[in-house]
């Protein structure tokens, strides 16, 4: 597996928004969201890189008046790429991210039916927190997942 996370780039733009309008609701327009992340979120804004190509990406934030405390905003893989380790490595690679800039704690909302996405949250430590009915809207049900990074483990450094 030729894996690359790398911090995300103007040049990968029209990937990430192909790759976030395949995992968004139909008539969703990624390109404001994928242009502003890249602005907002530089340092923690990740890409998958399998051969040259972009496939997959996370994106991490602190929260701004509690900078202790980070979220995984968003997670995608390339269909095509799932279920090869690439979401682990950016869940790995963000909750770093997250934790060199002093986050001590990682929350993340994931859909009750996704649960490929929960496992892959859990091995890494998450455990739920609360359940929010219509968190992004009617029939938009989340669980929220938070990890506590006090302790220190996994660490892996980005280059």
């Amino acid at each position: 597996m030729d894996l690359v996370i790398r911090r995300y780039r103007e040049e990968d733009y029209a990937l990430v928004c192909g790759l976030e309008q395949e995992n968004s609701p139909k008539g969703c327009k990624p390109g404001v969201f994928v242009r502003q992340a890249g602005v907002l979120f530089a340092d923690t804004f990740l890409v998958a890189e399998c051969a040259g190509r972009v496939v997959g990406y996370t994106i991490g934030a602190l929260v701004q008046h509690r900078p202790e405390t980070g979220w995984i905003i968003r997670l995608v893989i390339s269909g095509q790429h799932r279920r090869r380790g690439f979401g682990e490595s950016l869940v790995a690679a963000v909750i770093e991210s997250l934790r060199e800039r002093g986050a001590m704690e990682v929350y993340l909302s994931v859909a009750p039916g996704n649960r490929p996405a929960r496992a892959l949250y859990e091995k890494h430590g998450f455990r739920e927190t609360d359940f929010c009915p219509a968190y992004f809207g009617e029939g938009a049900d989340r669980h929220i997942l938070r990890k506590d990074l006090a302790g220190g483990e996994g660490l892996i450094r980005l280059d």
